[in-house]
């Protein structure tokens, strides 16, 4: 084996092994962006759901006071 070919076998193992680490490391970026959107789009409906489930509480403060 010449120089050229033990120079061009670890380049070849290098890029492999960075290209992996780039793919995960997208892979791993895309998921907490897939979990940002999600959140954002369920937090609303979840709470729509939720405020027609749980009864509210009627304070003095909420009702108009009538003229006497």
């Amino acid at each position: 084996m010449n120089k050229g070919t033990i120079q061009f076998w670890l380049l070849f193992i290098v890029s492999i092994i960075l290209s992996v680490i780039a793919i995960s490391l997208f892979f791993k970026a895309l998921k907490l962006i897939i979990y940002v959107i999600l959140v954002m789009a369920l937090a609303p409906i979840i709470y729509l759901i939720l405020r027609l489930l749980l009864p509210r509480r009627k304070s003095d403060t909420d009702k108009l006071k009538k003229r006497e």
